[in-house]
């Protein structure tokens, strides 16, 4: 065999192997966000029933009383409940769709809030204050669902550092110099030590003993695998944080450019 046989053969395997890897990579980001969907089904699930309690009792006061009155409330109470109930099921339709690494433009900020309904009323229950500093910003290419999986695994970490309850700030702001959209997801929790922040991104790092009570966490595998999302979208992660002084964590992501806006 001569060396141009060779080096054609070399370069074949290696083909093969970026295509396996290219192809395991995609499976193991697939595997997550089903992991993802469900750790949210028992949340989704008692949001389901919280809806439809709400709907039938206001539905048997309205066939009890026939009153104006006493209809309107109980119409306007089964009406929230079920807007309500509809946000849900488009928000989890729309993790659970788009099984392709198709890029789209998306809207930042209306991504954010689809997954903050998922977890409202977890936020509510350990008394975390979720507030939003939403600039107007241009679109980002994105693979939706696989940037509400890196937004599902931050809102749950930061949740998680403030046990007793905190303020989460999310933060939207772009910067038309650089062509980048940030979104920051800043915790009042109790924050991480130089040493965790090293290794934060590690395969299988975790500071967590286990899922919590919601059956959420400890896997070790969210914050690699946000990153490695990230940085397939051309955009990247800074952290900031300090030991009870919460944490900072700021996704940057290229912003669609002028002539990609107008074919959107």
């Amino acid at each position: 065999m001569d060396s141009q046989q060779l080096q054609r053969q070399l370069d074949a395997e290696r083909a093969r192997h970026a295509a396996e890897v290219a192809t395991l990579r995609g499976q193991l980001l697939e595997a997550r966000k089903l992991a993802t969907l469900g750790e949210l089904l028992g949340t989704t699930t008692h949001e389901f029933n919280n809806a439809l309690t709400t709907i039938l009792n206001y539905a048997r006061l309205g066939l009890r009383h026939g009153d104006q009155p006493t209809r309107d409330k109980a119409l306007g109470r089964i009406l929230s409940a079920g807007t309500r109930a509809a946000k849900i099921t488009a928000s989890v339709l729309a993790m659970a769709r788009n099984r392709t690494t198709r890029f789209e433009p998306v809207d930042v900020g209306q991504l954010v809030d689809e997954v903050l309904v998922l977890l409202e009323r977890e936020m509510i229950k350990y008394r975390v204050q979720v507030e939003r500093e939403f600039a107007a910003v241009p679109r980002v290419s994105a693979n939706p669902s696989q940037l509400q999986q890196v937004l599902l695994n931050l809102l749950v970490n930061a949740r998680q550092a403030m046990p007793t309850g905190g303020r989460l700030i999310l933060r939207i702001t772009h910067d038309e110099a650089t062509g980048l959209v940030d979104l920051t997801v800043r915790d009042t929790g109790c924050g991480m030590t130089p040493d965790v922040m090293r290794r934060m991104f590690d395969p299988h790092f975790t500071t967590k003993s286990g899922p919590d009570a919601t059956g959420k966490g400890g896997s070790g595998l969210g914050l690699a695998t946000c990153r490695e999302i990230v940085e397939a979208h051309r955009g990247r992660i800074r952290v900031e944080s300090a030991p009870g002084r919460g944490t900072a964590i700021t996704i940057r992501l290229p912003m669609l450019q002028a002539s990609e806006r107008r074919g959107a």
